[in-house]
């Protein structure tokens, strides 16, 4: 029985469209129209035996399955690739694209030297930064619309090469301001989003006082967080790298017994990925450039 394979154009449609999430952008970047993207991907489902997208108004979802496709694919594609480099340039003279995600709090403390190593090594490297939460940042490398993540925190996801480059405490921050006040009112607390450390803090409240955290705003974002407290409206569960370079004595950290809550700032990439020159060498850029993890630490 012969065995046949899917056509690498069309593999090539399908992974755009999943990593851009549109079919017009993937008709767009190969500069194709939008029935041929989406004839390929009917041709490419018929040849698996199974829906790849569910499509909605305006938009598609991408089929467990379809996401499992879209990683071979992309394998397939880069060997492809590979393949017609062979007898080219090397890599230090092609123009080579990488896609950051990244928080803002990371943002001040790796971005700059990153991009500097980056484009040292590779002179031809075109940079794309997108700022984004620990969950977005994550999905984002999942589904290929970034390449490299840093984030506080992690995720477990069999795709990911996850590596600890940094360790560091969550605090407990309040402005002198606030301290300057009515010290008999109830502190009330800024927080982020549902994570682990916004758990804790809850839990940890609750097990030592007997009520439920005072919680004022819940933000998405550090910076803003840190912002807020310096106005004086709350306290703050802010990571320590964020207050580094707070002016002195403008804030208290608040010592307890009963919240402590280290965390780890990890690099994160697609283990398809792993042979890629670029992130291998943004990975090592990293890591020996942490004061506190020199080597790194993978997890899996």
């Amino acid at each position: 029985m012969m065995v046949t394979y899917p056509n690498l154009y069309h593999l090539k449609y399908f992974v755009d469209a999943v990593s851009l999430g549109s079919i017009s952008e993937a008709a767009r970047k190969n500069l194709v129209t939008h029935p041929a993207v989406s004839r390929a991907i009917s041709s490419l489902e018929k040849h698996v035996g199974t829906s790849l997208l569910e499509h909605q108004k305006k938009s598609f979802k991408v089929t467990k399955k379809g996401y499992q496709v879209a990683e071979q694919a992309y394998i397939l594609l880069s060997a492809a690739a590979d393949f017609r480099k062979l007898n080219t340039s090397s890599i230090d003279h092609e123009v080579v694209n990488l896609k950051i995600g990244i928080s803002r709090t990371l943002a001040d403390i790796y971005l700059s030297s990153l991009l500097q190593d980056l484009r040292k090594e590779f002179p031809s490297l075109i940079a794309h930064v997108r700022f984004g939460t620990t969950s977005e940042i994550i999905e984002a490398i999942a589904n290929r619309s970034v390449d490299l993540g840093l984030t506080i925190g992690r995720q477990s996801l069999a795709t990911l090469r996850q590596t600890a480059i940094h360790q560091g405490e969550f605090q407990l921050v309040q402005s002198m301001k606030m301290l300057r006040g009515n010290n008999e009112r109830p502190r009330p607390f800024i927080i982020t989003e549902p994570r682990i450390e916004t758990e804790r803090l809850r839990f940890g409240y609750m097990k030592h006082f007997g009520v439920d955290l005072p919680v004022l705003f819940e933000v998405s974002s550090w910076e803003s967080i840190g912002q807020l407290v310096q106005k004086g409206l709350g306290v703050g569960l802010l990571p320590d790298v964020l207050i580094n370079n707070w002016r002195r004595g403008s804030f208290k950290i608040l010592k307890t017994n009963w919240f402590e809550c280290p965390y780890e700032v990890y690099s994160h990439t697609l283990k398809a990925q792993s042979h890629n020159k670029v992130l291998e060498f943004a990975q090592n850029s990293l890591s020996y450039g942490s004061p506190r993890l020199a080597h790194g630490r993978h997890i899996f």
